[in-house]
């Protein structure tokens, strides 16, 4: 017969090996490129508020709020609370257990059944019947083999990824919110350029229309105002349908309801589209602490290499011991004596000795898991960086356009001023100054539209930078 004190230094000796899990954590060769080639590099600045940047009170009310109430914010949140606690109800499993169970009973046996019966018999016997139970119970699975502590590891990695999960969903939320009062914006201002427009073209529908109706001008000329009238009227519905829809998403976006009234966008709506500068795009390695996606990533490939550890573990055997001390009576006036009490030990031992085939499999799963997990926090990587640099060569675009359309909306302003001038000294007729001043609004539509493009286009830089 084997004796304890030489089976478990044995036991011991056999998990060692298993102690070191799955191994070293591999670290995938990330594809990462040594300098931008669109972007900057200029150095990161500290984690910030980057909206900002817009220099815009009613955009940083508006963040403020979503921040505050969005649902998206408070389910991120509400997972981060529950990755945390099965976190620490995973550390807490390689802890002892001691648990304590407390009876006081007091029961009146029946004298047609059991016990009863012989009460009828047995003077002495007391139909009724006292019993206590007082005790503590001590449990502590060893872990020999490293299976809880790789749990752990997992769960704090899962953990990890949600508090990273929280960040992106800020990120997304934000970004949402900085693009909507951008969409919001730009309607606003496309809808009054073009009621400015709308009264031009009246005005000369009306001067062609009474020309007309004296035999001064074609009819030709009145009908083309007019179709020209209605071209604006049919335009003009689309701005207010855009600057509507852009307010609700925002209302949906901070947590309200759609067509609820937004406070925090009074008096904005006549304030030009604001320009930011470039932000700091430091390098591509500084993706992998700014980027939230890339964290969740890298916490799914370590929280994926933990498990290869606890399926590793159940190759060996699980030491478990327990014991429990206290008292146990029919007569409570005994209960808490030398007579009652109740000790007990235990040693448990759990092996799965001939389950091998699927302890391969479940290990298996685990490594390709890993595997998996390396793909994708690669394949996160390259589109991380695809999307920094695609986002800077948007802006460089749209700030060439930018130049371009003001550079045409100066000229037709010069060229209406000019042609005002010309009315006052008689040398052109109104129309004709009119016609002028119609193309120098569809300019200042174009600048707006280039201002927007620009704004979008600076998000899109921030949002591709983790914030």
């Amino acid at each position: 017969m084997i004796r304890l004190r030489t089976a478990l230094p044995a036991l011991a000796a056999l998990t060692l090996g298993a102690c070191a899990g799955a191994g070293p954590l591999p670290r995938p060769e990330l594809p990462l490129a040594p300098q931008w080639h669109a972007a900057n590099a200029v150095a990161r600045p500290v984690p910030r508020a980057w909206w900002h940047d817009f220099n815009d009170p009613a955009l940083d009310r508006l963040e403020q709020a979503g921040a505050a109430d969005s649902p998206d914010i408070a389910a991120a949140l509400a997972r981060l609370d529950q990755a945390r606690a099965m976190a620490r109800d995973a550390r807490g499993a390689r802890l002892p257990s001691l648990t304590t169970s407390d009876t006081l009973a007091r029961q009146r046996q029946s004298l047609d059944s059991g016990l009863g019966r012989l009460v009828q018999y047995v003077p002495s016997l007391s139909r009724t019947q006292n019993e206590g139970d007082l005790g503590v119970t001590l449990g502590w699975d060893a872990d020999l083999a490293g299976g809880l502590a790789a749990t752990a590891r997992a769960a704090g990695a899962d953990g990890e990824g949600a508090g990273a999960g929280v960040a992106a969903a800020r990120l997304t939320l934000a970004s949402a919110i900085a693009q909507a009062w951008l969409d919001w914006r730009r309607a606003a201002a496309d809808r009054a350029l073009l009621v400015q427009l709308r009264a031009l073209i009246a005005d000369q529908a009306g001067i062609t229309g009474a020309r007309a109706a004296r035999g001064d001008a074609a009819a030709r000329e009145s009908d083309d105002a007019t179709a020209a009238l209605a071209a604006i009227d049919a335009v003009l519905p689309d701005a207010t349908v855009a600057q509507t829809t852009a307010q609700n998403r925002i209302a949906v976006l901070i947590g309200r309801p759609a067509g609820s009234p937004l406070p925090e966008l009074a008096g904005d709506d006549a304030a030009p589209i604001p320009d930011a500068a470039e932000p700091a795009a430091g390098t591509p390695a500084d993706l992998l602490r700014a980027r939230p996606d890339l964290a969740i990533a890298e916490a799914r490939l370590v929280a994926s290499h933990a498990r290869i550890g606890t399926a590793l573990a159940e190759y060996w055997p699980h030491l478990n011991l327990s014991g429990a001390f206290g008292y146990s009576s029919t007569d409570l006036s005994l209960l808490g004596g030398n007579s009652a009490n109740v000790i007990t030990g235990a040693i448990g031992l759990r092996w799965r000795l001939f389950d091998f085939g699927r302890i391969d499999a479940e290990v298996a799963a685990a490594r390709g898991a890993e595997r998996e997990a390396i793909a994708a926090y690669r394949s996160s990587v390259l589109t991380a960086g695809g999307e920094v640099e695609n986002a800077f060569v948007a802006l460089a675009g749209a700030r060439a356009d930018l130049a371009a359309r003001i550079t045409a909306d100066r000229a037709l302003a010069a060229a209406l001023a000019r042609a005002e001038a010309s009315e006052r000294a008689g040398e052109i007729s109104r129309i004709e100054r009119v016609i002028v001043a119609a193309r120098r609004i569809d300019a200042a539509r174009a600048v707006v539209a280039a201002r927007a493009a620009v704004a979008s286009a600076l998000i899109g830089c921030h949002r591709a930078l983790g914030g």
